[in-house]
C-alpha cells in the first residue's frame, strides 16, 4: 500500500510543479500564502521566497471586498470560481484572472487551494472582437447598399439607412409589413422561386444573385436594382437577406465596397495572425468555432481526426495543430494512405529490415520512427487495409511496433493526426474499417465544413489567393471587381478551397492591369437573371462539369485534365459524373 501512496503523492507534486496554471495554497485566516508553484511565481514576477512573504491582500490590493466575498463563498460552499479579480505583479501591473478554488485543510484550519489563469490575452481579444462587431455594425448602417431582411411571410424585420434612402420611406413604417408592394411582378416571382429553391434542401447552403430587376420608391417612381439574396436561420425561424444596389450609382458603390473589403480583410488577417492561425482563412461562425477548438486541442497530445470533403484543407488543419503544439520544434511527417500501394503500406508506416522481402536490400525506417517525438499526419486513413489497421491500433494503444521482417519491439512517442473524406461510421458498418480503431481515432473529431456552407469565407479567401498569386507571378492586383466576388460567392465549389485557389490563380494569370475583372476564367454561377429560365443547383454543377470536360476533350484525370481544372480528385469527379448522369458521348 505504501508505494502506491508514495506514487500518488509524487504525481501530485509533479502536477503542482509543472502545471501551466498558477497554483496557490492560501491561509485566509492569517492572510498568508502558504505555497505557490513555479508558474505562480513566474506569472507575478516574484521569487518563491518573496511570494510566500507577500500577504494574500497584497496580491489583490484594490479588490478587498470582492476578495473577501469570494473567499467566504469558497469556505462556505467548498469551492468557487470567479473572473472578477485581478492579480498584482511585483512590477505593479494588474493581470485579469480566472480563479477556481476549493477548500483544503491547513494544520486543522480551513484553507484554500486556488488555480489561477492569466486571461490578459483573452480579454484583449474579446475587446478587439467587440470593437470589430461595433465596427461592422457601423458599416451596416453606413453601407451604400440597401439591406433588407424578410421573414418567411415576406415581412420586413430589418431596413437599413441606405434602404430608407433607396425606397424614400422610413424603415419604421415598413417593419412588420410585406415588402411586396415595393417590388415589380418579376421581382416578386424571383423571390417566390428562391424561397421554393431554398426550401427543397438545406436552408443555409444557398446564395443567389440577379440583376436588372425593378423596384418602386414610396412615391411610385421605379428604379433598377441588382440583388443578392441569401437565407439564414435564427433559432427555429428562417429569414432572407436582400442586398439591393441601385444600378444607377453602381460605380460609386463599387469603389466604397472595395475600400471596406480591403480594410475588413486586413483587420481579419490581424486577428487571425494574433491567434496563431496565419494560414487559416475563415471569418464564418463555423470556422471561428473550429479555430477555437484547434487552439484548445493543439496544447494536448490527443489524437485528432479531421473529417471533410476533398479540397477543404485537412492537411492545413494538421499543420496548424502541429505548429501550435509543444512538438512544434520537432518534425511533422505526412503520409497519404491512398497513394501507397497495398504491398508497400506496412513498410512505409513501420519500416522493414534488410531482406524482409524481395528488393529490401537495406534497412528502412518507417514513418512512425521518423516522426518520433513529433507529429504523424495520416491523410486518407480510411484507405488503410484491414490487416494494417490492427497494427496501427496497437501503436496508438501501446506506442510500440515491429518493423516488417523484424522481431524487436520498438517504442515511439508520436502525436497522431488522421484525416479522411470517407464516412468511417458507414465503413465500420460495412466491415471495411475496424470499429475499435474508429473509436481510438475519434478522440477529438474536427469537421471541416465545405466551402458552399460558409459563403462568407469566400471574399477573404479570394483576397488571400489574389495577393498570393499576384506576388508569385509578379502581377500585383490592387482591386477586385464586386461582380467577380458576387460570381464566386454564388458558385457551389464542388472542389472546395482547392478549386477556388486554382480558379483565382487562372484569373490572376489572365488579368489585365491591376484590377481583377470578370471573364471566361470564372466558373458558371447559380445567378437567376430570368426566373423562367431558372435551374436547380445540380443543373448548374452539371453544366460546369460538362464545360470542363469539353474544354479538356473529355480527359478526366492527369495533367490538364478536367479534374485538375476543377480542383478536385479524379475519383470525386467520376462520382459526381455518375450522380449527375454525365457520360462521354459515343
Amino acid at each position: 500500500m505504501q508505494p502506491t501512496l508514495h506514487d500518488s503523492a509524487e504525481r501530485y507534486r509533479q502536477i503542482f510543479a509543472h502545471s501551466n496554471d498558477a497554483i496557490f495554497i492560501l491561509d485566509p485566516a492569517q492572510d498568508r500564502i502558504v505555497e505557490a508553484n513555479p508558474r505562480a511565481c513566474a506569472m507575478l514576477g516574484y521569487s518563491r521566497a518573496e511570494l510566500l512573504a507577500t500577504p494574500i491582500s497584497g496580491v489583490h490590493p484594490h479588490e478587498m471586498p470582492r476578495l473577501l466575498a469570494f473567499t467566504a463563498t469558497v469556505l462556505s460552499d467548498g469551492h468557487g470560481w470567479t473572473d472578477e479579480l485581478s492579480c498584482a505583479t511585483k512590477a505593479g501591473a494588474f493581470l485579469p484572472a480566472e480563479i477556481s478554488a476549493s477548500v483544503v485543510d491547513i494544520d486543522g484550519r480551513p484553507g484554500v487551494i486556488a488555480m489561477v489563469r492569466d486571461v490578459s490575452e483573452r480579454k484583449r481579444m474579446e475587446t478587439a472582437l467587440h470593437e470589430s462587431q461595433a465596427w461592422l455594425a457601423r458599416i451596416l448602417d453606413s453601407a451604400m447598399d440597401a439591406i433588407v431582411v424578410l421573414d418567411e411571410q415576406r415581412r420586413v424585420t430589418l431596413f437599413n439607412r441606405a434602404a430608407e434612402g433607396a425606397f424614400r420611406c422610413s424603415g419604421a413604417t415598413l417593419l412588420g409589413q410585406p415588402l411586396t408592394r415595393l417590388l415589380s411582378e418579376r421581382f416578386q416571382h424571383l423571390l417566390d422561386l428562391s424561397m421554393r429553391e431554398f426550401a427543397q434542401s438545406d436552408w443555409r447552403q444557398h446564395y443567389m444573385w440577379a440583376e436588372g430587376l425593378t423596384a418602386f420608391r414610396a412615391d411610385g417612381e421605379s428604379f433598377p436594382v441588382d440583388l443578392s439574396l441569401s437565407p439564414f436561420e435564427l433559432g427555429s425561424d428562417r429569414y432572407l437577406t436582400l442586398i439591393l444596389r441601385d444600378a444607377t450609382i453602381r460605380q460609386r458603390a463599387e469603389r466604397k465596397l472595395q475600400r471596406l473589403q480591403r480594410e475588413n480583410t486586413r483587420l481579419r488577417a490581424v486577428v487571425r495572425s494574433e491567434l496563431g492561425f496565419t494560414e487559416m482563412i475563415g471569418v464564418s461562425a463555423p470556422m471561428r468555432r473550429l479555430l477555437r477548438e484547434l487552439e484548445q486541442v493543439a496544447a494536448t497530445d490527443a489524437t485528432v481526426l479531421v473529417l471533410g470533403e476533398t479540397g477543404t484543407g485537412k492537411e492545413l488543419i494538421a499543420r496548424s495543430i502541429h505548429k501550435l503544439s509543444r512538438r512544434q520544434d520537432k518534425v511533422m511527417v505526412t503520409v497519404n494512405c491512398a497513394t501507397l500501394s497495398a504491398g508497400l503500406v506496412e513498410s512505409e508506416l513501420f519500416g522493414h529490415e534488410k531482406g524482409a522481402f524481395t528488393g529490401a536490400i537495406a534497412r528502412k525506417l518507417g514513418r512512425f520512427e521518423l516522426a518520433d517525438q513529433g507529429t504523424l499526419f495520416l491523410d486518407e486513413v480510411g484507405e488503410l487495409p484491414l490487416d494494417l489497421q490492427a497494427k496501427l491500433l496497437r501503436v496508438l494503444q501501446e506506442g510500440e511496433f515491429e518493423r516488417l521482417g523484424g522481431t524487436t519491439v520498438r517504442k515511439v512517442d508520436v502525436r497522431l493526426i488522421a484525416a479522411t473524406n470517407r464516412d468511417l461510421r458507414k465503413a465500420v458498418a460495412e466491415g471495411g474499417f475496424r470499429e475499435d480503431l474508429y473509436y481510438r481515432l475519434h478522440v477529438f473529431p474536427v469537421v471541416l465544413p465545405p466551402l458552399r456552407e460558409r459563403p462568407e469565407d469566400i471574399p477573404p479567401l479570394v483576397h488571400y489567393f489574389v495577393a498570393k498569386y499576384g506576388k508569385k507571378i509578379g502581377r500585383p492586383i490592387e482591386a477586385i471587381s464586386p461582380q467577380v466576388l458576387d460570381a464566386l460567392v454564388v458558385y457551389r465549389w464542388p472542389g472546395n478551397v482547392r478549386e477556388l485557389e486554382h480558379v483565382i490563380e487562372r484569373g490572376v494569370i489572365l488579368s489585365q492591369g491591376g484590377r481583377l475583372e470578370p471573364g471566361a476564367w470564372l466558373p458558371r454561377t447559380a445567378s437567376l437573371t430570368h426566373p423562367q429560365e431558372s435551374k436547380t443547383l445540380d443543373a448548374y454543377e452539371r453544366e460546369h462539369i460538362l464545360e470542363a470536360l469539353q474544354q479538356t476533350q473529355w480527359k478526366v484525370s492527369g495533367p490538364h485534365g478536367a479534374a485538375e481544372r476543377l480542383g478536385i480528385k479524379p475519383t470525386t469527379l467520376n462520382a459526381r459524373m455518375k450522380k449527375l448522369g454525365i457520360a462521354r458521348p459515343q
